[in-house]
């Protein structure tokens, strides 16, 4: 029905149309599921061969994916290899992500990101990384990969020089550098474009190193990585991508080279994303480009009320960047907007941010972004309560730091919330 028999009419018939346009019909084609308009849910464990040589053929191009291409496409064998609402959604992804080959679709972004790394890293390799970052990030770099002899390196700065003494220390065995841009919660941007630079510069003494960018934060609307020459990219779908709270997923987006490793090891690993979760996702991609934007909106004008709150020490905002900061350079070489992330430092510390939070009633206080609705946390002791203080202090991360991920309620309805929980400091 899909697999090697869809005929993806999309791919010749639309490539003239914007993403918003193109995402409607990615990956999907009517005729081979009874002209449903929308993508049928396929919950089913394994599927039909024609003949017992078919499925040779088909098991012979899972286990030999080099000899994949010219029109020798993998077939439908298990769930836990393919399923049609995994190469849908996968598809569908790829309508946003100029000059990328393939994705893969996981169960969660930790799930994607830890995938990626065991398929394309080895004992004896060194991984350098963005830091602040994802404290579950941090934990699968420090404490799980060195398990398996992989070794991580934290850059405290978006300055590739710091990023270039860390390849000298350990020049030979940087096998990736691994950004998260803007990062979690510091809203500090990288350049991918002078990281991908500094990779290809030490290519000869060191082999290849791949670059990899967590694009959770501004990805796929706001933040294309491929032209700016990252090699890999990662998403938590339960973000902005799945958009409504209720899905868990990710993604690893790449070149075909990458991406057949990667898909080989979510086949012998099993993170098997179910068809109805990819089905979600499915359905939220044909929104998120709309959604994204509507909350940037949403997102400027909180972040110029908070801006000029007396109660209110700092606000990190890609919106409110000046043209003196080097971040603005940044920003505007590689997003097209700013995004719905928020932090602010309160005047006060945790007591004082404690009340803040407690005190809200429009915004909901809980972890995670990217929803339609308005998210208030407090970073250092929710999601990053578990990394190293010196670490945190290096980056701002203290106690009167509070992060939003401003939804799509009426703006005026946020700002007032956020007003009277501020005045019960």
């Amino acid at each position: 029905m899909h697999g090697e028999n869809k005929k993806q009419w999309w791919k010749s018939v639309l490539p003239e149309c914007q993403p918003q346009t193109r995402v409607l019909s990615a990956g999907y084609d009517p005729e081979l599921s009874e002209m449903s308009v929308k993508v049928p849910i396929f919950p089913t464990s394994t599927f039909l061969f024609k003949t017992a040589e078919e499925g040779e053929r088909f098991f012979y191009l899972q286990n030999h994916p080099e000899a994949r291409g010219d029109g020798a496409e993998l077939g439908l064998i298990y769930s836990r290899m393919n399923n049609p609402n995994m190469e849908i959604v996968e598809d569908k992804l790829m309508v946003f992500e100029p000059g990328a080959e393939a994705a893969a679709v996981l169960p969660s972004g930790m799930s994607a990101i830890s995938t990626m790394c065991l398929a394309l890293l080895k004992p004896g390799d060194v991984i350098i990384y963005s830091f602040p970052i994802y404290g579950a990030t941090e934990h699968l770099f420090e404490d799980v990969l060195s398990k398996f002899g992989i070794k991580a390196q934290a850059v405290f700065s978006s300055d590739p020089e710091e990023y270039q003494q860390a390849i000298e220390k350990h020049k030979g065995h940087v096998a990736m550098l691994f950004i998260e841009t803007p990062a979690n919660p510091s809203i500090v941007h990288t350049d991918i474009a002078a990281i991908a630079e500094l990779a290809k510069k030490y290519e000869k003494s060191n082999g290849r190193i791949l670059v990899a960018v967590d694009n959770t934060f501004m990805g796929p609307v706001f933040q294309h990585c491929f032209p700016l020459g990252a090699d890999l990219v990662v998403y938590s779908a339960t973000k902005f991508i799945g958009g409504h709270s209720d899905l868990i997923g990710g993604f690893v987006v790449g070149k075909k080279s990458e991406m057949t490793k990667v898909k080989s090891y979510r086949s012998v690993l099993g993170p098997t994303t179910d068809p109805f979760c990819c089905w979600l996702i499915a359905r939220s991609l044909e929104t998120v480009d709309i959604r994204m934007r509507k909350s940037s909106e949403n997102a400027m004008l909180v972040a110029e009320f908070l801006k000029d709150h007396p109660k209110v020490a700092k606000v990190i905002y890609s919106g409110l960047l000046e043209k003196s900061d080097p971040q603005y350079a940044i920003y505007k070489k590689q997003c097209c907007g700013p995004g719905a992330l928020i932090s602010f430092n309160i005047k006060g510390g945790k007591a004082e941010a404690f009340r803040v939070l407690n005190n809200v009633r429009v915004c909901r206080l809980a972890v995670s972004l990217g929803g339609t609705e308005t998210l208030i946390s407090h970073p250092r002791q929710m999601t990053h309560q578990n990394l190293p203080e010196e670490m945190c202090r290096k980056v701002g991360l203290t106690d009167s730091l509070i992060r939003i991920s401003v939804g799509l309620e009426d703006p005026r309805d946020i700002i007032a919330d956020l007003d009277q929980a501020l005045a019960k400091m």
